[in-house]
């Protein structure tokens, strides 16, 4: 997707891009924790690949890759959430990641603006990471719930396909839920409306 002329001046300053660095900080921190657990298959999860998109994003100033990720690191935030009550372990490095790349990324957003389709780009990014998450990952960590249902559903659904369909469904709903949160606080400017092609 091409930048247009409007975002240009925001997208190429040298500190917009240095944002980049701190998405990339996050990750990186996030996979040293992963790595002294000898676990760094977690960091397949979108919610820790959202900031290493973001810090893509950012330091080559691509308004579609900063959007979509930016959709992504708030739907990491629900799930994330439910895991802190579900296996009751919270590091101040998986805090750090999460609303740290939020804050960086609702900055960023708040200068490339939302636009309508950009959760559409996010959904199909989710669902290549869980396959590459099923091909990759051990079955035991269930990356991306890409190998069997996830536990809090596993007695009401049997089928993992079932589920599959029910919660890309339902995963490409929030998703478009967000962006259209995202289109309303932050909609394109006059500017932009009248570059778009």
């Amino acid at each position: 997707m091409k930048t247009s002329e409007s975002e240009q001046p925001i997208l190429m300053t040298i500190w917009f891009r240095s944002l980049g660095w701190l998405p990339l900080i996050l990750f990186v921190a996030r996979f040293v924790a992963y790595l002294q657990l000898g676990q760094p298959s977690q960091m397949l999860w979108m919610c820790h690949l959202s900031n290493l998109l973001l810090s893509a994003g950012l330091f080559l100033a691509n308004a579609l890759i900063i959007r979509l990720s930016v959709i992504l690191i708030i739907f990491g935030i629900i799930p994330w959430i439910v895991d802190m009550f579900v296996i009751r372990i919270v590091t101040p490095v998986s805090i750090a990641s999460h609303l740290g790349g939020l804050a960086v990324g609702l900055l960023a957003i708040a200068k490339v603006r939302a636009r309508p389709w950009s959760w559409f780009a996010a959904l199909l990014s989710f669902v290549l990471v869980q396959f590459v998450s099923r091909l990759a990952t051990p079955p035991e960590f269930n990356i991306n719930t890409a190998h069997r249902v996830y536990d809090l559903w596993k007695n009401t659904i049997n089928s993992y396909w079932l589920y599959w369909v029910i919660s890309t469904s339902i995963i490409g709903a929030t998703l478009w839920l967000i962006g259209l949160a995202l289109s309303k606080l932050f909609p394109p400017s006059d500017k932009q409306c009248s570059t778009r092609a």
